[in-house]
Parts: C-alpha cells; structure tokens; sequence
C-alpha cells in the first residue's frame, strides 16, 4: 500500500505532521470498524396501538414501544413518558427506561369511566410519539333512570303524554345501546302496547304507548332492563267529563209540611266510568206543589263528588218531588220523592201527688212542647199492662196502649237545696224502636224556689225529659253511639251529632267528637255533653243559672241518632267560640251542677201482652 501524502503535509512540521496523520489514522480507523455512537431516532409500538375494554378495566394487551436508531438497532437506557391524553384513565408506569432490546413498557393502562374512545401517549426526547387508543365500552346495567316527565292529573281512558320513556346506564352513567327493556302496567287497570324495547346509541327506550285505565285515582307502569334494575312511572288519573247524577242519601222519605226533611237530599257527580267528579254545579229544584229548598245551587265536593241540598222544606202536598239537575250535564236529572205526615210526636206527662203547683206543672207543659218541636215523628205504640210503683215511687198500675212517651212527674224532698236538682229516666221501651215508651221524673221541692226565681225551671225540665227521652240513657241500648265510656276521653260517635258537632266548631278540638263528660260521678260523666267544650249548652251537666242555655243542633242530631225524626230547624243558635264557650258571661250568672240526675234504676221492654222484662241492669250503661 502506498500512502500518498496530502499536500498540506509537505509543509508541516515533523511534530505536527504526526499529530495530524494519527488523527486522520483514527478517524479512518473508527469509521472502517463501524464503532460510531447509536442515537435514538425511532419509537415504534411494540405490539397493537388500537385496543379494547370495559370503562375502569385494564386493557387485555400491555402498551409498550421499542427505541431504535435510524439504522434499526436498539437503543437502551433511553428514558420514556407514558401520559394519558383523553378518557382520564391510569398508567402503570408513567416514566421508564429502555431495556437492551430498547423495548419500555407501561405496566399496563386503566380505561377511565366515561365510555368511548381514550388515548395513551409514549413520548422520548429526539423520537416520535407514540399514540395508542382504546374503545372503552360501557359497564353492566347498574341504573334506569325516567327521561319522560310523569303528566299531572292526567283525564282516565286516556293515553299517557309524554310516553314513558328511560335511559338504561352503567354505574358510571354511561348510556348502554342494545338492552332489553320490558314495560308493564302494575297499578290500575291501563294497557300499554310495544311492552318489549331495546335501548338505542343513546341508552333510551320508550313503550309503544300507556292508555289508562278507567278508575280514578294512582296509576302506575314500570320499566324494567336485563337485571332487575328498573324504575316506576306514577300518575294520579282524574275524572273525565261529568255524566250522571247518583242519588246518595235522602229519598223516599217521610217530613211534616213547612219543615225540611229529616235528611238532606244529596247526588254524586260521576262521569261515565262512574268516578266521581268535583266543581260540577248541580241544581235541586221542588216539583209542583213541592215546597222551596234553600241552596238550590250547589258545587260537587271535590274529594267525592257529593253535593247536597241547603234544605228542601216539604209543601202540603201529600206526596212531593225534588228533581236534581246540572247545566253541565244535559238530558240527565234524578228525582227524590217525599211523603207527608202529621206531626204526631207527643208526651203525655202526668203528675203525681201535689207537689206540683200551676207554675210547675206549665213549665212541664212547655218543655213537652220543646221537645214535640224537635221530635216530630212517631217513636212507637205499645201495649202498657204494669204494677203500681214500677216507674218510681207511687206511680200507678197502667193498662193502656202507649203511643210515644208517657212520663210521670213528681215534685218531692230529696236532698235537700242546692244538690241534685232533679233525676229523671226512661223506664220502659218500646219493642220495635227500642225508644223511650214510658219515662219518670222527680224533682227536689227544696229547689224549686231557686229555679222558679232564676227563670231556670223550664230549662232544666227539658234538660231532664232528654234524659227520659234516651239522651244519655240509650246510648248505648242495642246501639253503639257512645265510646271509651269510663276512661279519660269518652265521646260520641252517631254521625248525626257528629255532622252538627263538625258544623259549628269553629276552634280546634283535639279530642275526639263528641265529647262527652268525663268528671264528676255516676249519672254525671259519661252521659252529658263535656262542659270545658260546650260551656252553657243545655245537655251538659251543669246548669248555667241567669244565662241562656242554649239546645244545640248537636243535641238535635243525637235524638236523631237514637232513632227519632227530628227538626233541625228548632234547635237554638249555638257556637263553640276560641274560648270553648257559646256565650258570654253574664252579670248575675251562676254554674249550678245538675247533680246525679240519672238514677242507678233498671230499664225495662214491653212485651206484646204489655208486661215488662229487664233488659238492662241500669240506665246508666
């Protein structure tokens, strides 16, 4: 080989010109055995970079890359940035380095929770990055959530808009496509059709359509997807259009003409499924020679659809009609049919011994004709055949018939001024009405003077008829009208006092109505109106002495709830104020305990050959 100088050598210097020529020596050297240092100029994937898994799983295949030179030779030790760029997924490794083969991998990569595409990055200083995505698909069915809005009262019979509608999801919210959906009608009796649906892209499926059923009141369909999971569609149907009147209470009854009727005609708006409607007006209108009504026009309740009458007030006719009707409704009425009857209701008191002077015995008289004014039908006729001294001390041997009420009254010393005023009670019963047939009262003569002065003496005679009359006495003889008798809240519980009691109640009573008396002894509580509700009202057991004492509705509705024909219209103008009280005080008043007025006597029924038989071991109970 023959080294041929480079021109530049010939002006060298020795020293130089060895420096030199070991150089180019060198260079030549490394460049001929190929020792030149590796760079990295390459990242490849070191398998697929387009992967596949459920939200929050780990991908099935690790990402990795591997480094090389532009020559494809590996390079090692290079350090490499593994970062999740969409989805919010995790890496392993977020930063290692190359091994001899130049592979670095991840560790393994953890989709995010959002569904739908998601991407990791590998990135090294001097190559490419490199990106790897993931179709990230949504979880198990965790949720169905309603995406229609429930319509508010919506009309029965009709179909249910917007149509119910869900949207099945993971426990992430991602929607789910492709999941069955079954609907089904679980309360009322609606139909649903297309009951079976398949979620679309968007996790949504809706029922073909939910025609409701005919009943008014909740209706309910449910949607249920693969696994249980499900949700409840809710609606509270209404009525639709008013189409008929139904008679509820207050036909083909007996009344005196120029009162009204002892039940208040009432009707039912329903439409024409039979549900009923509110807010209809309806109109009650007499028949010829059928009287007057007073609120003629009415609007149906909305809870149940009733409207009544004000009061229908019987003509002379003997037979009357009261025809119902309502401008909403044409061609459709109903008809309630009356009878008239002579007020025939009497009490025949007859006095025994002296004791009873004119004044005394007027007073009798009057409060006779009180009560004839509130009752006005028949209670009954019985056969009367018993002993002297069967209703009281010298009462006489009876053998008549009986019709209504016989009551002997005496005057006599019992206890002396200013304790029991006077007792009073039914005796015998008819059979038929299972009411009063034959009744006693004794008043003491030592009160009498303070009676007669206080202008009380009538009251209180009518007060202790009522009790001859069943007031307090029968409540509870073959009828259920008082309860809890004996404990610390005994009340009533016939609707008619219980309407009244309801009607005038202006303040709020929590106990329950009526209440009856629960202090003092026996012949006291539990047979009068309490007197820290009712105050001065005539049935308590204590006598307002100087003040008016007023006869209530409520005592009216009572009579009629032990089986009596009553008028309403005759009972006193009475109110519970704030105060509990009807009145107010008056100068001169005074509150008089009535006392035991009702003896610890037996009660008697008489039999059809007018002898009587123990029913009862006391009027008390």
């Amino acid at each position: 080989m023959t080294l041929i100088a480079h021109p530049a050598l010939r002006r060298a210097r020795p020293r130089a010109l060895l420096e030199t020529l070991l150089a180019g020596v060198l260079a030549w050297g490394l460049a001929a055995c190929g020792s030149d240092p590796l760079v990295p100029s390459v990242a490849t994937p070191a398998g697929v970079t387009t992967l596949s898994a459920t939200v929050a799983a780990s991908v099935g295949t690790v990402p990795a890359v591997r480094i090389t030179d532009d020559r494809g030779r590996a390079v090692r030790n290079v350090m490499v940035r593994w970062r999740v760029t969409a989805g919010g997924g995790t890496v392993t490794n977020d930063s290692v380095r190359t091994d001899a083969d130049g592979n670095a991998s991840s560790g393994g990569w953890t989709l995010g929770t959002t569904a739908g595409q998601q991407s990791l990055q590998a990135s090294a200083d001097g190559v490419p990055t490199v990106t790897f995505t993931a179709q990230a698909a949504p979880g198990p069915v965790a949720q169905v959530t309603r995406v229609s809005v429930d319509p508010v009262n919506p009309v029965v019979a009709t179909a249910v808009a917007p149509t119910p509608s869900v949207r099945v999801t993971d426990q992430y919210g991602n929607p789910i496509p492709t999941v069955p959906v079954t609907f089904s009608v679980i309360t009322g009796t609606g139909t649903i059709t297309g009951a079976q649906q398949i979620t679309d892209g968007n996790g949504i499926a809706t029922v073909g359509g939910w025609l409701l059923g005919t009943l008014a009141g909740t209706q309910q369909v449910r949607a249920v997807a693969a696994g249980g999971v499900g949700v409840t569609f809710t609606v509270v149907s209404v009525a639709a259009a008013a189409a008929d009147l139904v008679k509820v209470t207050g036909d083909n009854q007996q009344g005196i003409a120029g009162l009204p009727v002892p039940i208040t005609p009432g009707v039912r708006v329903v439409d024409g499924f039979g549900n009923p409607k509110g807010g209809v007006p309806v109109t009650f209108t007499p028949g010829p020679f059928s009287g007057s009504v007073t609120g003629a026009t009415q609007l149906s309740d909305p809870a149940n659809g009733t409207a009544f009458v004000g009061s229908w007030i019987l003509g002379t006719a003997p037979q009357q009609t009261l025809v119902v009707t309502s401008s909403v409704i044409p061609g459709r009425s109903t008809t309630f049919t009356a009878t008239t009857v002579a007020s025939t209701f009497s009490i025949d008191v007859r006095f025994i011994g002296t004791g009873a002077s004119t004044l005394v015995r007027d007073a009798f008289l009057a409060a006779a004709d009180r009560w004839r004014r509130v009752i006005v039908g028949v209670s009954g006729t019985s056969l009367a055949n018993i002993p002297a001294g069967f209703c009281g001390d010298s009462t006489p041997a009876l053998a008549e018939p009986i019709t209504n009420v016989v009551i002997f009254a005496r005057i006599r010393p019992i206890d002396g001024a200013g304790q029991v005023l006077g007792q009073a009670g039914p005796c015998a019963t008819h059979t038929a009405s299972e009411l009063t047939a034959l009744g006693y009262m004794e008043f003491d003569s030592a009160d009498m003077d303070l009676l007669i002065s206080r202008g009380g003496l009538t009251d209180v005679i009518v007060h202790e008829m009522g009790h001859v009359l069943g007031f307090g006495t029968l409540w509870n003889y073959r009828r259920n009208l008082a309860a809890n008798i004996g404990g610390s809240d005994p009340y009533f519980v016939g609707a008619g006092a219980r309407g009244q009691f309801a009607a005038i109640n202006t303040v709020t009573y929590s106990g329950n109505p009526v209440p009856i008396e629960n202090t003092g002894g026996g012949g006291t509580r539990d047979a009068h109106w309490r007197e820290s509700v009712f105050g001065r009202e005539l049935l308590t057991g204590f006598y307002n002495v100087g003040a008016v004492n007023p006869l209530s509705r409520v005592t009216v509705g009572a009579m009629q709830d032990l089986g009596y024909v009553v008028n309403y219209q005759q009972a006193d103008v009475f109110t519970l104020t704030a105060a509990l009280y009807s009145f107010p005080f008056q100068p001169g008043a005074e509150t008089l305990e009535l006392g035991a007025d009702i003896p610890d006597r037996p009660l008697y029924q008489l039999q059809p050959d007018g002898t009587p038989r123990r029913i009862r071991a006391s009027i008390r109970r």
